[in-house]
């Protein structure tokens, strides 16, 4: 059976610091076999009913993954509505610039979230103040919440990622590799990591942040929207 080859680029600020092609050679990847390169991640996983996102894993075969953070695009695979939980697919993470992810300050971080990590605490949607979450308590637990305005996300604020008790939130383009998918299980905090974050009683932040959330103007929504059309 023959092996398909998907270099993934997360977008114009994810540049590799090595060869793609080399570390598949490096890896016993047979140069003839079918090599595809897909660029622009991130924006393509924000477009509804993409066809040539979701041809990826089309094909009946084994599949060999690079990218800069594979954990970051297994997220936003499934963000974009990609299942690859049947497919066997073998993971290269390759070295990339970092120092370019620290002068993105104003580009989308396009919040996803690792389905193998969440619990359903929402935390997350409790704690953002720009309605980034939703929350449904009547499904599974790894689905409960959901990231249904990823461009509402105010770019910068990793608060929400911070406080993810299995560290299930991933923002792709942040320079953080505790929060951008480069570690791939994830970091967990423990209780009282949690509390100091919080600085105070969870419960009454929480609630804080609801009232707060309440009071945004809603234009800033739909300003947030009219740039979510953009990637439509």
């Amino acid at each position: 059976m023959k092996t398909k080859a998907i270099i993934f680029n997360l977008g114009t600020i994810d540049r590799f610091t090595v060869d793609p092609r080399s570390v598949l050679s490096e890896n016993g990847f047979d140069s003839f076999a079918e090599v595809t390169e897909f660029n622009e991640l991130a924006v393509a996983a924000l477009q509804k009913n993409n066809p040539e996102f979701k041809a990826l894993f089309a094909e009946d075969t084994d599949y060999l993954c690079c990218a800069s953070r594979p954990r970051a695009v297994r997220a936003l695979l499934d963000f974009g509505g990609v299942n690859i939980r049947s497919k066997n697919i073998t993971w290269l993470a390759l070295d990339y610039d970092s120092a370019a992810l620290k002068s993105a300050h104003g580009t989308p971080w396009f919040p996803v979230i690792d389905r193998d990590g969440c619990t359903g605490c929402g935390i997350c949607h409790d704690y953002c103040l720009f309605s980034t979450y939703t929350r449904d308590d009547a499904r599974e637990a790894s689905q409960r919440v959901v990231v249904t305005n990823p461009l509402n996300c105010k770019t910068g604020c990793p608060a929400c990622a911070r406080l993810c008790k299995s560290g299930a939130l991933i923002f792709p383009f942040s320079p953080d590799s505790s929060i951008n998918g480069a570690l791939e299980g994830g970091e967990s905090r423990g209780a009282s990591e949690l509390l100091a974050a919080f600085e105070a009683d969870p419960m009454k932040v929480l609630a804080e942040r609801r009232k707060k959330r309440r009071l945004i103007d809603e234009r800033k929504f739909s300003e947030a929207e009219s740039d979510r059309k953009r990637y439509s």
